[in-house]
């Protein structure tokens, strides 16, 4: 099995040279296959080698620097839902139909960022494949969307320049740290305690910042209600998927690696569950159905927050299984907004009464991802929400399980407008949809994800020996 991580790192490449060949229509089919393919043999080394498998290789020796991968129960489920809502967005998201040759490059670079980084063995490449993320997310959003995504692309842009220079110098402090330099993620955590507690936490809070911000915590979000918004479907798929995990991964490591964090876990729970708050605030006072999806992701990642912090199994695991299960619900809601947007041509939730009648595909896969976001029982949202707020309550106490309001208030909000527009009989739609064989089986991989690992969760948790 030696070399199958490797595999399925740079696999995308082939894949990227065949959608540079073919026609446009078969491009996007190309990232799709890539994304299937790597998901089989990520299965076959879990089920027939080890869910705990390492690669190394020389890579530099000078410094010295290997080329680690390592897989692990959290990264396997990160890359589940990756592969999913890849594959979901190339078949279905290309609702404008702009540039697919270029969607297609795109989405198996993004592909090779995300699996290069939910493996990585050693923070060097963890750097690496984040910037190779945050490229080709640029891209994404600079060259596909709406007529007002350059700002949108500028802003993102700033400020993942901004996080990756503090993930930069995060590396390069905990590298001095160490008693032999080493960017090895084990080795750290092997001898993290022998590096001072005040160096510690300088790294734990240069990381962190870069973490928060590529998550959009508050008050260093501001980038992302404009990047979800005015990016193309597959765009807003991809980047509130994927991309935004990066960061949620990374704090899962910062806590894993450095004993000191402990100290600080309180204050980032904190932070998450003021931006959870913030966000379902003023979510409320959007009409933009792309925006208030948005402000969904903002609080998601902040319950997502206090799981991480809650700096036991119960709790970690539930906040890995809610970036599975957030993964896999924005990309279904940006994936029926979409097809609303491109049908109405409007992004205005109250213009989308009478929706329910002549697109029903995409009026109940929205509704069903709205279900899946407030915890309804049988989805993944409920098993995550679940264990996150055991594990809080097991942490904080009663404190720990306040920012479960904030989903409340994101359900009574929602279900009201989804009942005002979406699901409205008082009138007629103004247009149809008709679901094409492509965003209907985006629709059916999502939703069925959805329920499969919300009904079977121990398909998943099963990997976690407590």
């Amino acid at each position: 099995m030696q070399g199958a991580l490797m595999l399925v790192t740079f696999l995308p490449f082939v894949f990227l040279a065949v959608a540079l060949i073919v026609d446009k229509e078969r491009s996007l089919a190309a990232a799709a296959i890539s994304s299937a393919v790597s998901m089989a043999i990520l299965i076959y080394i879990t089920v027939f080698s080890s869910i705990n498998a390492t690669e190394s290789f020389s890579y530099i020796s000078i410094i010295p620097i290997s080329f680690t991968l390592r897989l692990s129960p959290a990264s396997f489920m990160l890359l589940i839902m990756s592969y999913i809502v890849l594959i979901a967005a190339s078949i279905a998201g290309n609702h404008e139909r702009q540039s697919q040759k270029l969607a297609a490059s795109l989405i198996l670079l993004l592909q090779v960022a995300a699996s290069g980084l939910f493996l990585s063995g050693n923070l060097f490449l963890y750097f690496i494949f984040w910037d190779v993320g945050v490229v080709s997310s640029f891209f994404f959003l600079y060259s596909l969307g709406s007529p007002q995504r350059g700002p949108a692309a500028m802003k993102f842009l700033i400020y993942e320049m901004f996080a990756s220079v503090f993930l930069l110098l995060g590396i390069i402090t905990i590298y001095f740290g160490t008693p032999v330099h080493s960017f090895n993620i084990a080795y750290i955590a092997a001898h993290a305690a022998s590096i001072p507690v005040a160096s510690q936490i300088t790294v734990f809070v240069l990381l962190a910042v870069a973490f928060l911000t590529n998550m959009g915590i508050f008050p260093l979000h501001f980038w992302l209600p404009d990047a979800y918004t005015e990016a193309s479907t597959q765009g807003s798929m991809v980047l509130s998927a994927i991309l935004s995990k990066f960061g949620a991964f990374g704090i899962f490591l910062l806590f894993a690696i450095l004993p000191a964090g402990a100290e600080l876990a309180k204050y980032i729970a904190l932070l998450g569950g003021i931006s959870a708050f913030y966000a379902a605030f003023l979510m409320m006072s959007h009409k933009d159905i792309k925006r208030v999806m948005s402000y969904t992701s903002i609080m998601e990642m902040g319950i997502i927050l206090i799981g991480l912090s809650s700096l036991n199994v119960i709790g970690t695991y539930g906040a890995i299984y809610a970036m599975l299960a957030h993964g896999l619900t924005i990309a279904l809601m940006f994936l029926a907004a979409g097809s609303m947007v491109h049908v109405f041509g409007t992004r205005d939730i109250r213009t989308l009464a009478g929706m329910v009648s002549n697109a029903k595909a995409a009026a109940y896969s929205f509704l069903l991802s709205t279900f899946a976001a407030t915890g309804l029982p049988l989805t993944t949202g409920f098993i995550a929400d679940l264990l996150i707020f055991i594990g809080a309550y097991s942490a904080f106490g009663i404190l720990g399980v306040v920012p479960l309001l904030a989903i409340v208030l994101f359900g009574a909000y929602m279900y009201f407008a989804i009942e005002k527009s979406v699901l409205s009989t008082k009138k007629e739609s103004v247009a149809v949809a008709r679901t094409s064989n492509g965003q209907a089986f985006g629709y059916a991989l999502l939703v069925g994800s959805i329920l499969l690992f919300g009904m079977f969760p121990f398909l998943l948790l099963g990997l976690v020996k407590i």
